[in-house]
């Protein structure tokens, strides 16, 4: 079980591991009979037929003629073995073109005529899946029971259980679907139980104090209560909650004497204080929780969790989470932040995606939003909206500068990838060294998909000269240049000496492992390699060890850093999660951080003095860098230098 304190760890970890995953193979070859038993139903070869033609259609993407193709089938054969996953398919299919009704027909139609079919539980939980996306919370609940009784396998029961948690929190029935996600963590698989915890977190911050009471005192019944009072009780202590937090620890107390947790309990305890007269101020989270984008999301949920514990631990005004699943949809992110503007929250951590579609109307509102995001064209729109993050501007203006100011560059060269991030940072930093009075004496684009580069290489060769060896005479007389393959076979008394310092680029580690190599066999050597935050990854290593060394790459997170920013937030994330936390889970924090630090404030009473507190002068610490606001809400952040040394990476400023 993923947990929501990350040192808890009960026997429920191990009992999910008993769920197992049953995959239905539509058109499989079937197997063979043992004697005795009834040999399976075959389909006809013309049906087969068109159930594969309209199976690739629908694997091709031309959803509009699988449809058709599939109701042709529906219409002709509904009496062959593939009829019922022919109707799966027409209820996604629906799904998919905003047909919900249709959808829902298709599924009810399965499990009408099919009772026996293998697919009858999924077509249950589609359909309660399909009433939720409407809003449909009592209907969907309506169809629950029969749901879960049809689910004969852990992960479908967890499948059920999680749909019927998601219509009674949306029915405001907390206590509820807090029991339903706790059993469909009991049951889910690994990969399922991280979507199912975000929730669970939920349903606990939304339960009322009688709701609490009730929770304290709940039988154990099949519900794991050890699991449950501990990480409510936590997460209401990191919440600044501290007498939900303490009447549900005590609980945990009387009843798990001796437990494993206890001595964390205690501790949480006695650190509880009584609530004092400071107002918990609301602050609003916009993360992409599932969808396409759900991994990010969940990294930087952690980020923001560990903020407000430290933040509410040091004392002062508490902050309270307010977190909504953007669900990586665009409208949804705009719908999440219209709820968070009326739960009157002070500002606003994201969205991580799709910033673009909400920030005219967080300015519309008056309401601080801090976009996490890379994306152009999110910032300047007033004064509500700040964007924090490492951009390729900021990238490339740290990078030039130590290059520069440092190095003594002046002259340099970029190879590139001819795609919009390539084509990004070469303009970028062909712009920024020409302002530094340096100079790019030439910009290559080679394809996404090159493996040689030799054309692109020869042409960095026009700025070079031969010259002796150190050690050597000068040779006087010219010759005629050996074929390229007799120069690297004979022993060379000459090296190439050239009019730049310095190589730029901006590309990923794969290709940086096969670009470098080739430089090296052109004798493009003893020049300076400079590259993006893409460099600054163990693949980096993996691929091009011995031919990056000394090489000069920007980034906001170095997790090695002396820095006491940075060793603190690393530090602590260790502790509670027993990992290494990355980028996404940093700047999260950070901007967690700026955010709950001025809500805080005694003088700030309103999301205008928010908003002007985010911009003040000093700017903040934090584990990406000090972090200062422009006047169109763009950060302006001082990026860590780092090079490699061996199979490490060093920071240099």
């Amino acid at each position: 079980m993923v947990d929501i304190e990350a040192p808890m760890r009960t026997s429920l970890l191990r009992l999910a591991l008993l769920g197992f995953t049953v995959i239905v193979a539509a058109g499989a070859c079937a197997p063979k009979t043992k004697p005795g038993l009834a040999p399976l139903p075959r389909s006809s070869p013309a049906a087969d037929a068109l159930y594969q033609q309209a199976e690739r259609k629908y694997q091709s993407g031309a959803v509009a003629e699988a449809l058709a193709l599939f109701n042709d089938y529906l219409g002709r054969y509904a009496d062959e073995p593939l009829a019922p996953s022919a109707l799966m398919r027409v209820g996604a299919i629906q799904t998919q073109l905003g047909n919900g009704a249709q959808a829902r027909s298709a599924y009810q139609l399965l499990v009408a005529r099919y009772p026996d079919s293998p697919l009858r539980p999924e077509a249950l939980i589609e359909t309660m899946g399909s009433l939720l996306r409407e809003g449909r919370t009592a209907d969907a609940l309506a169809r629950s029971g029969e749901a879960l009784a049809a689910a004969g396998i852990p992960v479908q029961q967890a499948r059920v259980l999680t749909l019927t948690g998601d219509a009674q929190a949306g029915s405001g029935r907390m206590l509820e679907a807090v029991e339903s996600y706790t059993r469909a963590l009991k049951l889910a698989a690994a990969g399922d139980q991280e979507l199912i915890v975000p929730k669970l977190r939920a349903a606990i911050l939304g339960l009322s104090p009688e709701n609490v009471r009730t929770l304290s005192a709940m039988s154990s019944d099949d519900l794991p209560m050890d699991y449950l009072l501990y990480q409510a009780g936590m997460l209401f202590a990191r919440e600044g909650r501290p007498q939900e937090a303490r009447l549900l620890l005590e609980s945990f107390r009387e009843r798990y004497p001796g437990h494993d947790q206890s001595e964390r309990v205690e501790k949480a305890l006695a650190e509880l204080r009584p609530a004092v007269p400071a107002v918990a101020r609301s602050v609003g989270c916009l993360l992409p929780l599932s969808g396409n984008y759900q991994s990010i999301g969940q990294k930087a949920l952690r980020g923001i969790e560990l903020a407000a514990s430290m933040h509410n631990a040091a004392g002062g005004a508490p902050v309270h989470v307010v977190v909504k699943d953007t669900e990586s949809d665009a409208g949804r992110t705009l719908q999440a932040l219209q709820e968070l503007d009326r739960e009157n929250v002070f500002g606003v951590v994201g969205p991580l995606v799709h910033a673009e579609a909400v920030n005219r109307e967080a300015e519309r509102l008056g309401l601080p939003t801090i976009a996490v995001t890379q994306r152009e064209g999110v910032v300047g729109v007033g004064g509500y909206v700040f964007r924090n993050f490492i951009t390729p501007a900021a990238q490339v203006r740290s990078l030039v500068d130590y290059a520069v100011g440092t190095l003594g560059v002046a002259q340099a060269v970029v190879i590139y990838p001819d795609e919009p991030y390539g084509r990004t940072f070469m303009g970028l930093f062909r712009d920024e060294l020409a302002a530094k009075g340096g100079q790019v004496l030439l910009a290559a684009p080679y394809s996404p998909e090159a493996v040689d580069y030799s054309a692109v290489i020869k042409r960095l060769l026009r700025y070079s000269r031969e010259v002796p060896k150190e050690g050597r005479p000068e040779r006087r007389e010219p010759r005629e240049p050996a074929p390229r393959r007799s120069r690297h076979l004979e022993e060379k008394d000459t090296e190439l000496v050239f009019d730049f310092q310095a190589v730029f680029i901006p590309d990923e580690p794969k290709k940086i492992g096969m670009v470098v190599p080739q430089l090296v066999y052109h004798d493009v050597k003893n020049v300076q390699l400079l590259g993006t935050n893409l460099w600054h990854s163990e693949a980096l290593i993996r691929y091009a060890e011995a031919y990056v060394q000394g090489a000069i790459m920007p980034d906001a997170f170095f997790g090695s850093s002396p820095e006491r920013p940075v060793q603190r937030f690393v530090s602590a994330f260790e502790e509670t999660y027993q990992e290494r936390p990355g980028f996404i889970e940093a700047i999260a924090f950070d901007t967690a951080s700026m955010l709950f630090e001025v809500s805080a404030l005694p003088e700030v009473r309103s999301r205008r003095d928010v908003a002007a507190a985010l911009r003040r002068a000093d700017g903040f610490p934090g584990a990406t860098g000090q972090t200062r606001f422009d006047a169109a809400g763009d950060c302006d952040k001082e990026l860590h230098i780092l090079t490699v040394r061996g199979k490490k990476f060093v920071e240099l400023k």
